[in-house]
């Protein structure tokens, strides 16, 4: 039997990951440090670009399954 994992372990780590950033975002931004604000948002947006991706890619093969 062949088993088609479409939302793997990745898919939900970064998702909450992704709500992490986004609520740990207003406490960064208080700090007003821009040395810790510039990278964390660099890093919320390399792990938005990858959810959309993603999701970008299970749309196109939803039609496979």
């Amino acid at each position: 039997m062949d088993k088609n994992t479409v939302l793997d372990k990745g898919y939900f780590i970064a998702t909450i990951l992704n709500s992490i950033f986004l609520f740990g975002l207003f406490f960064v931004y208080q700090t007003d440090n821009l040395y810790i604000l510039i990278p964390y948002t660099i890093l919320m947006g390399i792990n938005a670009i990858y959810l959309v991706v993603k999701v970008g890619k299970i749309n196109r093969d939803k039609p496979k399954i």
